[in-house]
């Protein structure tokens, strides 16, 4: 697995959220900054935005191809562990 850094997002776009169900029924929710070069996933809270993880554009493919690549990988690491995703790079918060 690729080793998590932080982005710097206060320049980023904000693209949306995920909502992610996991197998036991527990909901995941991450919002989505845009950087130029990676879709970065966390929280926002009072003290500001919590990255959890991130994830390289594509850019040979569209925004939508690359969020559905984010969600299947948040899903995978839902549901069958961390091991087995393919594009995400997610800190310890996960």
């Amino acid at each position: 697995m690729k080793t998590w850094k932080m982005f710097d997002t206060a320049t980023a776009e904000y693209v949306g959220y995920v909502e992610i169900e996991d197998n036991t029924g527990e909901y995941h929710v991450f919002e989505i900054p845009r950087t130029d070069t990676h879709l970065v996933f966390g929280g926002t809270t009072n003290i500001g935005f919590l990255e959890s993880g991130n994830m390289e554009l594509d850019l040979d493919f569209s925004l939508d191809e690359n969020l559905q690549e984010l969600v299947e990988d948040l899903e995978t690491y839902y549901n069958q562990g961390a091991e087995f995703m393919i594009h995400i790079v997610c800190n310890d918060r996960m």
